[in-house]
């Protein structure tokens, strides 16, 4: 099977099961959002989040290596599996001490802290599962992985609504998720163990060489954690859990989108790295070009509807005691579109051995984030994290991009595809932000769609050819031809 044909059948497995999943995931907390209380939310995404940061060290890149090794060549990637399954059982008691730790030493009510202890379970078995679905991503067999993630967010929805009814609290909320990761787990070993991904000893991958692969990939997820949490921690420090609660619905609302690259790019490292182990440069450029328009596509038009919309979504979905939340929300969707840009390009330089690259800009970016946050979040509280979640973003994808540049088709398109992009997101969002406010909320949804599609056309960021293309596929209802690699790239 061609590159494009593997990206696009494994995408669209993993996207179809995160859209289930997100779409699970987001009618969940918001019920519980409703149930509990904004308290009750601040102070449950807090426990959350100090695992959060701390997850990062049950892993640092060994499952990254694992893809690309496993995508590569098997038999070395059974070697590198069996050193990585080694190395964690040291890495995740490590990060356990640390979540509890941190915890102990910021003084959380006794609540937060045994939720913080839960959730360590919850770290836990999501660092084994990692692991094992990244072997079978080597392998380029989402599905699995697919299936596994949308049963894991039915058991954790069934019992995080059943808790948040019975006034569980933090730690019952915590165990909900636990109970969803721990079916992941047992999941993911049984579909390994199905491919006969098992590992082995011999292939010379020792523990060492294992280390110094995974160690771009390391600093690059630490930077991640850093500048994804550091908002907020200050704000339980600087301001309480209500704070908290504000910007965790801002948060969630924004980043359950992500799924889309997150699922496209799941599909697109393993066979970039595939092709860059074939010496297949003309296709990697192809394929680069092709997911970045794809990005475009996908990003404009969700990232200025949820800005303009959000003083009349969070109302209606979240309720009055929310309204806090409209303010981080109309500024934080604005992440969006230099994420989904920042995931094809972070996979072409990981894929590529690259990696330290991709890390240097992690590391631009969270020193800036980090730094941002500390001077923004006392004064301005969840606005503040908002602000300084943009500012980082859109240089962490400058950043990866000029590491790239050479890979692009042309400096002059990909110049071209980022103007029209942000003149689309600009249009969509002021004529929106004009008109809705005077509009029945169905008529204000209807017209900021209608706009949002007209915008993509007449800035060329979408074609009718790119209609006609998909509507051949629905109809023929068979495996679409490799369009990554030759029909999504800019059509001139």
């Amino acid at each position: 099977m061609s590159h494009g044909k593997a990206i696009v059948k494994n995408a669209a497995w993993l996207m179809g099961a995160q859209a289930a999943q997100k779409a699970i995931a987001f009618l969940t907390f918001t019920v519980v959002a409703r149930l509990v209380g904004v308290a009750v939310t601040g102070k449950f995404f807090f426990a959350v989040s100090v695992t959060s940061v701390f997850v990062i060290l049950t892993d640092l890149g060994l499952t990254p290596v694992v893809i690309r090794e496993m995508a590569a060549d098997e038999d070395k990637g059974r070697s590198v599996l069996a050193q990585a399954l080694r190395a964690k059982f040291f890495l995740i008691p490590l990060a356990i001490v640390c979540s509890l730790l941190y915890a102990w030493l910021a003084k959380v009510e006794p609540e937060i802290f045994l939720g913080v202890a839960v959730a360590c379970l919850v770290m836990s078995a999501d660092a084994l599962s990692l692991l094992w679905y990244g072997a079978i991503r080597g392998r380029r067999r989402l599905e699995f992985e697919a299936v596994g993630m949308f049963l894991t967010q039915v058991v954790t929805a069934v019992v995080s609504l059943v808790v948040a009814w019975r006034h569980g609290g933090v730690v019952g909320l915590a165990f909900g998720l636990f109970c969803g990761s721990a079916w992941n787990l047992i999941w993911s070993v049984w579909q390994a163990n199905k491919l006969k991904l098992t590992p082995q000893k011999t292939g010379g991958w020792t523990m060492r060489h294992l280390l110094r692969a995974a160690l771009p990939f390391a600093l690059a997820g630490i930077f991640v954690k850093v500048y994804s949490y550091t908002d907020t921690l200050l704000l339980k420090q600087f301001h309480d859990a209500v704070a908290v609660g504000y910007y965790a619905v801002a948060y969630k609302v924004t980043y359950a989108f992500q799924f889309l690259p997150l699922a496209f790019v799941a599909a697109l490292y393993p066979s970039m790295s595939a092709a860059y182990a074939s010496k297949e440069r003309a296709a990697l450029s192809r394929i680069l070009s092709g997911s970045l328009r794809l990005m475009m596509i996908l990003s404009v038009p969700i990232t200025a509807c949820l800005s303009a919309l959000a003083y009349r979504l969070v109302p209606l979905i979240y309720g009055q005691a929310y309204l806090g939340s409209i303010a981080p929300l109309t500024i934080l969707p604005w992440v969006l579109i230099p994420i989904f840009l920042d995931f094809p390009v972070g996979s072409l330089l990981n894929a590529t051995h690259r990696a330290e690259q991709k890390t240097m800009a992690m590391g631009l970016a969270m020193v800036v984030n980090v730094t941002a946050n500390i001077l923004l979040v006392p004064s301005l509280g969840p606005t503040g994290a908002a602000w300084a979640g943009v500012v980082s973003f859109w240089l962490l994808f400058f950043a990866g991009a000029w590491f790239a540049r050479r890979d692009f088709q042309s400096a002059g398109w990909a110049a071209s595809l980022f103007f029209r992009g942000l003149m689309a997101a600009a249009t969509i969002w002021i004529l929106s932000t004009m008109a809705t406010p005077h509009l029945p909320l169905w008529v204000a949804l209807v017209f900021s769609a209608a706009l949002a599609i007209t915008a993509m056309f007449a800035f060329r960021l979408l074609t009718w050819q790119d209609v006609m293309m998909v509507i051949s596929w629905a109809k023929r209802r068979a495996e679409p031809p490799d369009v990554v690699e030759e029909e999504l790239h800019e059509q001139v």
